[in-house]
């Protein structure tokens, strides 16, 4: 029986022991195939980074261009500082390292020796040094000057920077420094697109990094056994709608009117081509320059924060700097106030409740909902026509008007022209402003609603509604870039014009482009420019809340009105001079915009008999003359003038000698000190060949553009430049010179 006892005893620790091994072996296996199967990803990646060490080459970022080819935003060649470890030691120059580095490039010393501590064949030092940083080391680790002649035995032995290498990089540079600043944006430390352009279209821009792989020994210090250079791939450019030529036509005249009318909140403009959406121009102030963003130049801002310490200027600056780079015209919102005037007569002609012709009664004010809201006429303007009243900007009238279109169809119609959805800019942040709730939009909103007030729109909804008034009715799409270019400047995509919806018919369009001339002319706008013709409407809100006496003032102009190719809508926000009347701050504005724009595109003025009759002053010839000289001269004349540069001698203005201009115009002369750096005076180049102004231009310094140069084929006569003949330039810069269509087909 003990036996049987014994025997079972055993088979029973036995089965124990088998099932205990069999147990073991089970978890065993599980825990070989977690780690192979789930993860065996995790830990091979977690092998490679022991066995190897990866270094990043940055991609030289894509260039932004203008329309025509001139570069807006580049990356220029600079110079990293990178450091061998293992060779400085084996060389035995590890102080004259410290020393050096530290003292050329502004380093601590601590910083330089943790960088040749570490166990690695490659440590950055230093990223995009400036160009004079990179000459002396250059010379220290060339042996020689700038001249080619060998430094002194003693100096290489002091600056021994053997292990040190100067790595090509990039740096981001804005070649016109505040052009165009807020739809351009801004890059990060690493190149990264932070704002604007360049945060929209940072995908194409980056490009791809290049590497540096090391291999590392089993416990992570080098082996130095292999080294792989995997080159970057440069970025993609990006080519804009943006006219650089306008653009700058448009920031002069935008910044004049800012500081003339002390604008508390800024102001915008835009210039657009209504026929395709294209932004030719995009404007904000103030502004900032693109090479130094954080920089404030506002003296008034600058006091206010030098009575600020710690956090409190901490956040003060960051708003100051943040505040400058908003793009107004795309992510503010403002209420139109006037302007929109000219929408709510297309609506009514559209929906067929009203005429130009039929008559209306206005006293002064319309009594709705209990309240009476007055016209800015208190005494009216008794009866007139629909198109008179828009002449007069009579509420009363557009309040009749809008009765008859009605909430419905109005609620509709405000749809229609793109007022409730944003407009697909490529940009970021764009705003869509505010409107009643189609629920609750009642008669008096109705009446208010129909002068442009009681809700907001961006500039660029407005701008786009408004050009759709003037093409036949073709809402499009706005847009800033036309064309994705390869680095080597090969087209990859090109962007076309994009049609949203129809708004009003040809008919309509037609009646509103009268509409739009008829006010220019009869109202006696600021923004009308002899030669040409332009129509327009200005508009003038009072910000929330009522009462605060804080306004904007709006004008949009088209022209030329039978054939429009622009369209161009001017804000000032909060003007704080003696006058706040959208006719009277924007409009001469917008007239100066619209003039110099024409001109440009070569558009000659057509003036009636009234007109040159005015335009009696023959521009006297005062270059060779002294500024005290010229002075006299234009005064003499009845001219103004303002004066560029600090020299004794005028070399230049602007008109030419022999224009015919208005009394009292104001003329532009340039000075110069002899010996000093000039500027360069744009030769006259109309009616030569493409040829004969290449080698003109070339001569002076300057460099050319054609535009449509794949057409020409060597062929054609020039028919116009910008800039025009007798402008300064620096040297290199380029002339865009023009062919007649006839030439180019």
């Amino acid at each position: 029986m003990r036996s049987n006892r014994n025997k079972t005893k055993l088979t029973t620790r036995i089965l124990a022991f088998t099932l205990i091994v069999a147990l073991l072996f089970v978890v065993l296996l599980g825990r070989v195939g977690y780690l192979q199967f789930i993860k065996g990803g995790e830990l091979s990646q977690m092998a490679l980074d022991q066995q190897t060490k990866e270094s990043e080459i940055n991609p030289r970022r894509g260039s932004i261009l203008d329309r025509n080819g001139k570069e807006l935003a580049i990356s220029a060649s600079v110079d990293t500082v990178a450091v061998d470890p293992k060779r400085i030691r084996e060389a035995g120059n590890r102080e004259a390292v410290i020393n050096t580095l530290s003292e050329v490039l502004g380093v601590e010393k601590a910083d330089v020796a943790k960088q040749l501590d570490k166990n690695s064949r490659f440590e950055y030092v230093k990223k995009r040094i400036d160009t004079a940083q990179s000459k002396i080391l250059r010379s220290y680790i060339s042996g020689e000057d700038e001249n080619g002649n060998e430094l002194s035995q003693e100096l290489l032995e002091k600056h021994d920077l053997t292990g040190v290498s100067l790595i090509a990089d990039t740096k981001r540079f804005y070649p016109y420094g505040e052009l165009a600043a807020q739809v351009l944006g801004v890059v990060g430390a690493d190149n990264q697109g932070l704002e604007g352009l360049e945060y929209e279209y940072d995908a194409y821009l980056k490009g791809t990094a290049g590497r540096i792989v090391q291999s590392n020994s089993a416990v992570g210090s080098p082996s130095f056994d292999f080294e792989e250079f995997y080159n970057a791939q440069a970025g993609s450019n990006i080519k804009l709608t943006i006219d650089e030529s306008i653009q700058r036509i448009v920031e002069k005249a935008l910044n004049e009117a800012y500081i003339e009318n002390k604008a508390a909140n800024g102001g915008c403009a835009i210039v657009m081509n209504p026929n395709t959406g294209e932004i030719l121009a995009m404007a904000t102030v103030p502004t900032y320059n693109l090479n130094e963003p954080i920089q404030i130049k506002d003296p008034d801002v600058l006091a206010q924060l030098e009575a600020l310490e710690g956090e409190e200027y901490s956040k003060a600056f960051v708003a100051a700097t943040s505040g400058l780079k908003r793009n107004k015209p795309v992510v503010d919102v403002y209420e139109p106030g006037s302007t929109f005037k000219l929408i709510t007569c297309a609506m009514s002609l559209e929906e067929q409740v009203a005429t130009l012709e039929e008559t209306y009664n206005c006293n002064g004010f319309m009594h709705m909902g209990g309240h009476n809201i007055h016209c800015w006429r208190t005494a009216g303007h008794g009866t007139q026509t629909f198109m008179t009243g828009m002449v007069n900007s009579c509420n009363p009238v557009l309040m009749q008007v809008g009765a008859k279109i009605g909430t419905e169809n109005f609620y509709k119609n405000f749809k229609l022209f793109g007022f409730r959805d944003v407009t697909g800019i490529d940009f970021p942040g764009e705003a869509v402003g505010s409107f009643h709730a189609e629920e609750a939009f009642s008669e008096v909103d109705l009446a208010v609603s129909s002068f442009g007030q009681s809700f907001e729109v961006t500039p660029l909804q407005m701008i786009t509604a408004i050009s759709s008034l003037v093409n036949g009715g073709n809402l499009y799409r706005p847009y800033l870039v036309k064309e994705i270019q390869s680095a080597d400047g090969q087209p990859i995509e090109t962007i076309l014009p994009q049609k949203v919806r129809q708004t009003v018919s040809a008919e309509t369009s037609e009646k509103m482009k009268t509409v739009l001339e008829t006010v220019v002319l009869q109202s006696g706008s600021t923004a009308y420019v002899k030669g040409y013709r332009i129509g327009g409407k200005s508009g003038t809100s009072e910000k929330q809340p009522r009462g605060s006496n804080k306004y904007i003032g709006s004008f949009v102009g088209v022209a030329p009105v039978d054939d429009p190719k622009i369209v161009c809508l001017v804000i000032i926000d909060e003007p704080t001079g003696e006058n706040y009347y959208g006719g009277v701050i924007t409009a001469p504005v917008a007239g100066k915009i619209i003039s110099e724009t024409l001109q440009y595109y070569g558009i000659e003025p057509v003036y009636t008999e009234e007109d040159l009759q005015e335009m009696d002053t023959t521009v006297p010839d005062v270059v060779g003359k002294t500024t005290e000289e010229a002075k006299r001269s234009l005064d003499s004349f009845n001219l103004k003038y303002s004066v560029n540069g600090n020299g004794d001698q005028i070399v230049a203005q602007i008109p030419a000698a022999g224009s015919k201009v208005r009394s009292s115009s104001s003329i532009t002369i340039y000075t110069g000190l002899k010996g000093d750096p000039m500027l360069i005076k744009v030769p006259n180049v109309v009616g030569l060949s493409a040829e004969a102004a290449n080698e003109t231009l070339i001569n002076s310094g300057l460099k050319m553009i054609i535009s449509g140069a794949g057409s020409l084929n060597g062929k054609g006569i020039i028919t116009s430049q910008s800039p025009a003949a007798g402008a300064l330039l620096d040297e290199g810069e380029s002339v865009t010179v023009y062919f007649s269509k006839e030439e180019n087909q």
